[in-house]
Order: C-alpha cells, then structure tokens, then sequence
C-alpha cells in the first residue's frame, strides 16, 4: 500500500505542471533576474507597481510578476496574475533568511506551509499569534493561522532540487511586513512557528492562492542568518521619499557613513552576495520545474 502511494505521489508530482496551462511566478524586482531568460523578448505588462512578463510556451502560458519587497506588494502581484492573466497555479521564489542555525547558505527550502508571523494580537505585554482574517467555506469570518501548499509541487519542487545536488529542505516558511535581522527575533520565529526560514512575501501569495482556490508552492534559497550579524544602520542607507531631506544630503550621508563603518560595507557586500546566490539557486528550481526536468 505505501509503495502504491509512493507511485501515485510520483504521478502527480510530474504532471500537475503539465496540466496547468497558465502558471503564475512571482519575485521581488532583482531576485527575479535568473529567470528573466525565460522571457527574452516577451510582453510587458503593468498593474501598478507590478511589472509583469507574459510568455508563451508550447501549450502553456507563464507570467512572471517582479513585485517591490513586502507583504502587500507580494499580494498585488498574486492578485494580477490571477486577475489580470488568468494563472491557475502560484510558485513564489527567491531569498530567505535562515531560521534554524543548522541551514547553510544556499540550501534550498522549499514551502510546504506558509505563516504570516506578524499577525495576531498585542495582550499587554504579550503578542499572541493570531494568524490573518478570512472567510470560511460557509462565507464566516475566521482566522487563519497557516497555509497549506499543493503537496504535488512541493513534491516536484524537492525532487528538482536533490537532482541539482543542492541541499534541500522542505518545511515552513514565516513572513511579515520586517525584514529580520535580529537573534532574539530570529529564535523566537523558530520556536512559535516550528519554521525554517523568514521572508516577507511568500504567506501573502499563499493566502491570495487560498482566497482562489488555486495551488501554490514557495522555492527559497538561504541568503543569511537573519541575525545580529548582519545589523547596520539601514535608516542612513535607504532613501525615504515622505521627509523633507534634499536627495544630494541623503546621498552625502550614506556616503559618509559607508566611508566610516568599513564593518558595514563589509556586511552588505556579504548580504548580496548571499541574495544573488540564493535567488541563482531557487530560480534554478523553478526553471528545472517548469521545464520538466524532474
């Protein structure tokens, strides 16, 4: 019986690509690049902040949705791929930051559930996860703690990984509208959630899939450790387009202080170098997923 199961697994992890004819991706804007190849040439498209590319190939459609950082920008994206193209399936991919101290840099989480960490409620002192608002199948208002992705695509997502001989791992992927590099944070995520990694979009198009009923699968690649060690002074380093401070000023003292801090110069070079790598390893994934090189 569990030999027969296995089979039927196999079975379906290497056709439910096959039988979807309009996949939606999505990225944020420079994690998408590796895959861009795909779409040398192909139709571009705008919702918003959303840029789109539509390609054709054989009797499928893809559409690829590099989106800015964050949860909400995450959920735009979903939802024009699913609205505005028609996408009957969601792979999100890109980098992650490593929760369990045991992950290298590189190695390959695939999402089997997605939690968005920074929903719920503030009691006193104490925040108690909540998970997010949605309707249930009678149309009542519930919370939602997790979400469940197509067990067929992790399946097909963790066989393309092991066959690039990359370590991969399959398991639950936290977000939140942070970016989290912090070692008390970084702990207490692991242990509240049981999860391996953290990024800021993968719960977003997991919960947009759901509200469609649609299957969705999160890739991501280990860019860091999400913990103290990669801490700089980020307000001196991001422009912020709501305050009165002249760009040449802004650009004056982000210079400054790279030319000051050599530590975070250092820091952010490791820190893009870890993105490119992990971003390179996940959109292998997908391209060997797409491809049906299983």
């Amino acid at each position: 019986m569990i030999v027969l199961t296995g089979i039927i697994d196999l079975w379906y992890s290497i056709d439910v690509l096959a039988d979807t004819r309009r996949i939606g991706l999505l990225a944020v804007e420079g994690e998408a690049q590796p895959l861009l190849a795909i779409f040398q040439g192909a139709a571009r498209d705008r919702q918003g902040e959303v840029v789109l590319h539509v390609t054709d190939t054989g009797n499928r459609r893809l559409i690829l949705a590099e989106v800015l950082q964050g949860p909400v920008h995450a959920a735009l994206g979903a939802q024009a791929l699913i609205a505005r193209h028609g996408a009957r399936c969601l792979i999100c991919f890109g980098s992650a930051g490593a929760l369990d101290p045991s992950l290298a840099q590189g190695e390959v989480i695939i999402g089997q559930r997605a939690v968005a960490h920074d929903a719920g409620l503030f009691l006193g002192s104490r925040f108690l996860p909540g998970g997010v608002m949605v309707r249930d199948t009678k149309g009542r208002i519930a919370r939602r703690r997790w979400f469940d992705a197509s067990h067929e695509l992790v399946h097909e997502a963790l066989a393309v990984a092991r066959a690039s001989d990359w370590p991969a791992r399959v398991g639950t992927v936290a977000s939140g509208n942070q970016a989290v590099f912090a070692s008390r944070r970084r702990d207490w995520l692991r242990h509240t959630f049981d999860a391996l990694a953290v990024d800021m979009e993968t719960a977003a198009v997991a919960q947009v899939a759901a509200g469609h009923n649609l299957p969705w699968v999160a890739v991501r690649a280990i860019s860091d450790a999400a913990g103290d060690e990669q801490i700089v002074d980020y307000d001196r380093l991001q422009r912020t387009v709501d305050d009165d401070v002249a760009e040449w000023r802004r650009q004056l003292a982000r210079g400054w202080y790279l030319m000051s801090h050599p530590f975070a110069r250092r820091r952010l070079r490791r820190l893009q170098q870890g993105i490119s790598l992990a971003a390179m390893r996940a959109a292998h994934v997908v391209e060997a997923m797409l491809m049906g090189e299983v």
